[in-house]
């Protein structure tokens, strides 16, 4: 091969190449990085969106069953990035590449063909992505509401390379209008309680406390502070990773009644971001701190997308009488099936009254169930 002929091989090969980087493009390295962020997508039965429970001006349309959605808001959401060669379409986000032809009914993600049912298309110099057929393998939570019919879209780009962070609660968005406001204990034959958690002002009683729970094949449930978890976020990590449930606390644990409500919303929303920032929500879950609730303060957590979780019985872990033969005992007195008992992770001393009482009960066939795992009956 002569030098002239050489030089035109390897021409041929760099425009391959760049024809290739121009299919399946990659955001700006310079670029801020928020697409790890978990977003909630809703769009309701008039295809208005809403992210992260603020209302987009952009709307979605319905070809027969397909629910499909503009590019912007998947832009907006996670962070896709779309681009067309004559090689066909591609579709990124975070790493993984959605890409088809035309009006193929199919598009290849990473190795697998995928049905579209209804292909992407233009209306009014937006593309439109069939939401259900696209996020659904791409491993978001994807459900219905009941009543409302609402269309809910879970997803983090963490969850790609850390599936695990993606939360069972998150089935609980799809059913958070048929949760009663301020549950306290469900009707119930089987033998569960539920324990709940609040404040975790000590991460290490916290983290001791997640790992005894799935020592018994159990788990709990966690109402975090913002500014603990901004603190630990590890020991959120752990406690998902261990399979508990994470509510909601608000960001720096003030009494909502002696606060203004523009002042509560933000308190709500702070925890709410903070989990965010690691791919993880709080989501549907919410407690009032020192309980401090009336019927207004519970319809704003409504308006914002939780329910408020209350509780039968408090273990009494706080308080200068406080000690570990009082909660156990307070634990033996009150419990019963179905039942939500709150503590607080804010001590060794709770983690010591735990260790203490769950082999009891155990022994006696009690199971330790999170909130969602108490509302869907295991």
């Amino acid at each position: 091969m002569n030098c002239r002929t050489l030089r035109w091989f390897v021409v041929a090969i760099l425009v391959c190449g760049l024809a290739g980087a121009v299919l399946l493009p990659v955001p700006s390295a310079q670029a801020v990085d928020t697409t790890s962020w978990f977003r909630l997508l809703t769009v309701d039965t008039s295809l208005a969106i809403s992210l992260n429970g603020s209302k987009l001006s952009a709307r979605a349309m319905r070809i027969g069953e397909t629910l499909l959605v503009p590019f912007s808001v998947l832009h907006q959401a996670w962070g896709a990035v779309y681009a067309v060669s004559a090689a066909g379409s591609a579709l990124t986000i975070g790493f993984r590449h959605a890409v088809w032809k035309g009006m193929s009914p199919t598009y290849r993600l990473d190795l697998l063909d995928m049905p579209w049912g209804v292909a992407p298309v233009s209306s009014g110099g937006q593309l439109y992505i069939p939401l259900r057929e696209l996020m659904e393998p791409m491993g978001a939570f994807v459900g219905k509401r009941t009543p409302s019919g609402e269309v809910v879209v879970a997803y983090s780009t963490k969850w790609q390379k850390e599936p695990w962070l993606r939360q069972g609660q998150l089935a609980q968005v799809e059913a958070i209008d048929q949760i009663p406001v301020n549950l306290k204990r469900v009707a119930t034959i089987h033998k569960v309680v539920a324990f709940t958690f609040d404040d975790n002002w000590d991460a290490v009683a916290a983290v001791r406390i997640a790992e005894l729970f799935h020592a018994y094949n159990g788990h709990c449930t966690f109402f975090v502070i913002g500014t603990n978890v901004r603190m630990h976020p590890e020991v959120i990590r752990t406690m998902v990773r261990l399979g508990h449930d994470i509510g909601n606390h608000t960001h720096s644990h003030p009494a909502a009644t002696n606060i203004t409500e523009a002042t509560f919303v933000k308190q709500i929303q702070a925890c709410e971001q903070v989990l965010n920032g690691m791919g993880l929500t709080s989501r549907p879950y919410f407690r009032f701190p020192y309980f401090a609730e009336d019927k207004h303060l519970m319809q704003i957590v409504t308006d914002q997308g939780y329910v408020t979780i209350g509780s039968a019985w408090t273990i009494e872990d706080t308080g200068p009488n406080w000690s570990v033969a009082h909660s156990i005992a307070t634990i033996r007195r009150f419990i019963s099936p179905g039942v939500i008992f709150v503590g607080h992770a804010n001590n060794m001393m709770t983690y010591n009254a735990m260790k203490a009482i769950l082999p009891e009960l155990a022994g006696q066939g009690y199971s330790f169930v999170s909130i969602s795992e108490l509302l869907t009956g295991r």
